[in-house]
Parts: structure tokens; C-alpha cells; sequence
């Protein structure tokens, strides 16, 4: 997709288009027609009026996901782009695809579209001109993308940051703000880093994972609480704090940290450290960071299974203690997903450090506490309260509980678990759940769907409105989310739906979003060389 500069246009209210056979585009606005010229619109000044649109055919395949239709053009090939005042729609001989939101137009209102000789589709909207066209691209150079913009505007001394912009789709003048989750953000991107290097063995990929991976373990090391690990942390006196949350001086003059941890940020550092220290052969950050997971675990058990924070008590989300999960109402929706946690997280140090009594801590949850039957139902929440955040978490730690566990009925009632809530997101297609089941499992993951998902993400990853309620191609679930928006029964095609990560609700039909922020490409990054590394994806 590229929107065409506005330079020259009379009237951005488009009211007819047309592509001349050689490829020339003209249009007619309430104030002239005009001609593009390479980028930039050229007046006409006695050209003869376009005259009225061709009439929209009587019949349309399918169902037309917005009603009624404003023009249609129809391509040599057979394709045909249907305009309406809510996007652009375009049928393929299969199903209805919608271009909407200003990642693809500059107004959703639709006047005019024409059909280029090269299959591509010119479109009139009542904010301008955009050019929808297809670029042959292979899964190693979309890789490549997110990486440069990874590395452009993303990163913040080796942390991973999404982005706020100062105008809507406006990159020049953005903030690399701190937020909640810096350190799972950043814990996500070393994992696909290391990945990338044990495949290519690039020099970059382990720069960029070695970077990142030092961040993580700076996030321990600046609250000089040994074990307790922050949120973010910014130089004293500089960057910008967002959001909520409590910031604390550290003993260092140089820094202040972000504390009241949760289970989120802890199951990205256990995720991140076994693949980094797995695949990327530099010595002096393993040590570090089997010292720093032998402090983080300590800590933890010490503490009766709560993360305690500079006070002593624990944070709100960091709980793993058997009186509160098997013991507390309050803590019965987060039993099995929090008792998965730990599991993993021991098993983890047990691999890192060798050390036995990670081991029998595990042990003692599992047979005098039941935290392996508990994690069989770590999905456990009614549907209308579903927090997709613990998806996310939940897969983090599948992995690396099946990575290193070899008891083998452990590993049958772990395999049980992975496969009950692998089922239940499998309709999302999400090539991450169904990289972390296909790892684990010997059965179909749905390889197919996850590469046609990897495929059809924009590279645009600005957080645009994009609100597709009101479709007459969707059916409306009978309960609305957690934050009480309407929710869709099956999943749309990542390009049809706002950016997000996985921890965002692939079912939402109009989560908001103005344009004003930008996501990194991690989300798509570490599938993608997960898939590569474990031999799913071949380039």
C-alpha cells in the first residue's frame, strides 16, 4: 500500500479515478482534474469531465462485509475491488478481503476505485488517493524489515520499547517511553535473536541478542535487592516515565527503577535466559546469567513463593505460594497458570545451575501441593473475563517446562496441559502457540495457517483505529470482552485488524487506536526464527 502525496491536489474529496491502459492515473475532483506525475498531482486544465462511475454490478459474490457499495472496478485477472463508505473491499474468487483504517486509506469513505493493468487498485477516497498493490516479498526479507525498524526506533539501550508518535503515522520526533512490561518486550526479542543466531549464525543476531540480553539482567542488578527484578529503569532526572506504577531511587545516583513486578515480566526473563544461554556461545553472560536466575529463584522460595519488593511484601501479581493458590477464592482463576509458572521457573534453574534443590522445591509442590494437576486447567476463566495476556505467559513457559523436563509422567501431565489450551487458541492461528505445541508434540500444528499468518501481516505496525464492528461478514459472539466491546466468534485476518502482540484479543472488533503509537516487530520476529530454528520454516 503507499498513500500518494497530496501535493497538487485541488480538492482531497476525490470524486472519480481512472488508470489509462498505459498506466496513468487521473483524477477528478470539485476543483479540476488532475494527473500524477511521477509524485506529485499535475493539473489538466480543459480536460473533459471523467463522467459518471461505472454502476456497480447487480450481484456480488458472498457477502459484502460493509453495505451499500459507493463504485467497483473489476481487474483483467478477474478481481474485484468494491468500494463502500466504511473501506475498500476486494474479492479474489474465495472470500472477501477489507482494506480500512488509515494503514491502508487515507478516509475509510470510499468514491471511486479504479483497476490498474498491473492487477493493483487506485482508490478515491474523501481524504485523497491510495495505491493498493502486492510486492513479492519472502519471509527472509519481512524478517529483515522488522529487524531495521527494530533497531531504527525500538530500541533503548538493548530494552524494547514501543513507541509514542508525536502526530498520527508521524515517525520523526517519537518517545521511547518506559512502560510496564519493558522487560517481557525485551525478553521476547532476545529469544528471537537467539534463534536467529543458532540458525544463520550472524554476527548481528548475536550483537542484538547479547545487547538485549544485558538489559534483562541490568533490570536485577540496578534495584541492588538481589533476586527482586524492576519493571524498566531510566537515568535519574531523564526519559519519560508512562503510566502508572511505582518508581524507586536506586542505590546507584545514576539510575531509578519501575518495582511492583508481575509474573508477566518474570516469565519473560525465565523464557529468555535458558534459549539465550542454550544458543549463543558467549561465556561471561552465561555466568552472569545462571548467577542472576540462582539469585532471582532463591529469592523467590526464601520468600514463601512471592516476588518481594524493596518493602519486603509482595508485589500484587508475583504470588506462586500454595496458600494462596490452593487455599484463597481470590486466587482460584490464576491456580493453574501460576503453578505451570513456577513449575517452569525451577526447572529452568535446575538446568542453568545444576543445583538439586531447585529440583526438590519442585518436587514438594508437585506431590504435597498438587501444582502439576493444577496446571492441567491453567486456562480457567469464563469467557467473558478471558485475560489474553495469559495466553501469552502460558506458552512461555510450555516451553521451557517441556524443554527440560524428562520425567516422563511429569511430561504426560505437562503434554496435557499444552494440548488442552493449545485447542482451545487454536482458531486464532497464531504461529507462536502453534511453534511452542509443535516443539513439544508430534501431532499437527497447523503449519500451513501459521505461515499464511506470517504472510499476511502488515508491515505497518502503527496502532491504527481499526474497527470492524457492524460487519455483515461477522457474527457477533454473545458475550462482549473483558473491557466490554463486541467480540467476533472467529478470527480475522491480521491485516484486517489493529497490530498486536499476543497478548491482545485477536477477537476484538474495535479495540481503539489512534495512530499516535507504534509497536516493534517482535511479535512477528520470534515465530518466525522459532519456526526456522526448530525446522518448520524453510527459506
Amino acid at each position: 500500500m503507499q498513500w500518494i502525496a497530496r501535493e497538487g491536489l485541488p480538492d482531497e474529496r476525490i470524486e472519480r479515478i481512472v488508470v489509462d491502459p498505459q498506466g496513468r492515473v487521473r483524477c477528478e475532483t470539485s476543483k479540476g482534474s488532475v494527473v500524477l506525475t511521477g509524485e506529485r498531482w499535475t493539473a489538466v486544465p480543459d480536460a473533459p469531465p471523467l463522467g459518471a462511475r461505472p454502476p456497480v454490478p447487480d450481484s456480488l459474490p458472498g457477502v459484502l462485509p460493509w453495505w451499500p457499495p459507493t463504485c467497483s472496478a473489476r481487474s483483467p485477472a478477474g478481481t474485484l475491488w468494491v468500494g463502500t463508505a466504511r473501506g475498500l473491499c476486494r474479492w479474489d474468487g474465495r472470500r472477501w478481503a477489507v482494506y480500512h483504517s488509515r494503514r491502508w486509506l487515507p478516509n475509510d469513505h470510499v468514491t471511486d476505485v479504479a483497476s490498474a493493468p498491473d492487477g493493483s487498485a487506485w482508490v478515491a477516497t474523501r481524504g485523497g488517493v491510495s495505491h493498493i498493490f502486492t510486492r513479492p516479498m519472502t519471509l527472509a526479507q519481512k524478517a529483515e524489515f522488522y529487524e531495521r525498524e527494530i533497531r531504527q526506533h525500538h530500541n533503548w539501550r538493548g530494552l524494547i520499547k514501543e513507541i509514542d508518535l508525536p502526530a498520527p503515522g508521524r515517525i520523526e520526533g517519537y518517545r521511547q517511553p518506559s512502560s510496564d512490561n519493558d522487560g517481557l518486550w525485551t525478553s521476547l526479542y532476545v529469544a528471537a535473536e537467539s534463534f536467529r543466531y543458532a540458525v544463520t549464525r550472524s554476527p548481528d543476531a548475536k550483537a542484538n541478542a547479547t545487547e538485549s540480553v544485558n538489559a534483562l539482567l541490568f533490570l536485577e542488578e540496578v534495584t541492588y535487592l538481589p533476586g527482586f527484578v524492576a519493571r524498566s529503569y531510566l537515568p535519574r532526572g531523564e526519559g519519560f516515565k508512562h503510566g502508572d506504577g511505582i518508581w524507586y531511587a536506586s542505590k546507584d545516583p545514576n539510575w531509578d527503577f519501575k518495582g511492583d513486578t508481575s509474573s508477566d515480566e518474570m516469565d519473560g526473563h525465565f523464557f529468555a535466559y535458558p534459549i539465550y544461554y542454550d544458543l549463543v556461545d558467549d561465556e561471561p553472560v552465561r555466568r552472569r546469567i545462571v548467577a542472576a536466575v540462582r539469585r532471582i529463584m532463591d529469592s523467590i522460595i526464601t520468600g514463601g513463593y512471592y516476588l518481594r519488593g524493596p518493602e519486603g511484601k509482595p508485589t500484587r501479581w508475583g504470588v506462586w505460594a500454595p496458600e494462596k493458590l490452593n487455599h484463597d477464592l481470590w486466587w482460584w482463576p490464576e491456580r493453574g497458570l501460576n503453578s505451570l509458572e513456577i513449575l517452569a521457573y525451577l526447572k529452568v534453574a535446575e538446568h542453568l545451575t545444576g543445583d538439586a534443590k531447585y529440583h526438590r522445591a519442585a518436587r514438594e509442590l508437585i506431590e504435597k501441593h498438587g501444582y502439576a494437576r493444577n496446571a492441567i486447567y491453567q486456562k480457567i476463566t469464563l469467557a467473558p473475563e478471558i485475560n489474553h495476556s495469559d495466553d501469552e505467559m502460558a506458552f512461555m513457559c510450555y516451553y521451557v517446562l517441556l524443554k527440560y523436563e524428562k520425567d516422563p509422567e511429569l511430561r504426560r501431565i505437562y503434554l496435557k496441559s499444552l494440548d488442552r489450551s493449545w485447542k482451545i487458541e487454536r482458531p486464532e492461528c497464531s504461529p507462536f502457540f502453534n511453534f511452542v505445541y509443535g516443539s513439544a508434540t508430534t501431532g499437527d500444528f497447523d503449519l500451513a495457517e501459521s505461515v499464511a499468518w506470517l504472510q499476511d501481516v502488515p508491515l505497518d505496525t502503527i496502532r491504527w483505529g481499526v474497527d470492524n464492528s457492524g460487519r455483515r461478514d461477522v457474527t457477533l459472539a454473545p458475550y462482549l470482552s473483558r473491557f466490554g466491546r463486541p467480540q467476533s466468534t472467529t478470527v480475522l485476518p491480521p491485516s484486517e485488524r489493529p497490530v498486536m502482540r499476543w497478548n491482545g484479543n485477536p477477537y476484538d472488533l474495535s479495540p481503539g487506536g489512534n495512530g499516535r503509537s507504534k509497536l516493534d516487530g517482535t511479535f512477528w520476529l520470534l515465530p518466525y526464527w522459532m519456526g526456522r530454528y526448530h525446522g518448520f520454516i524453510v527459506e
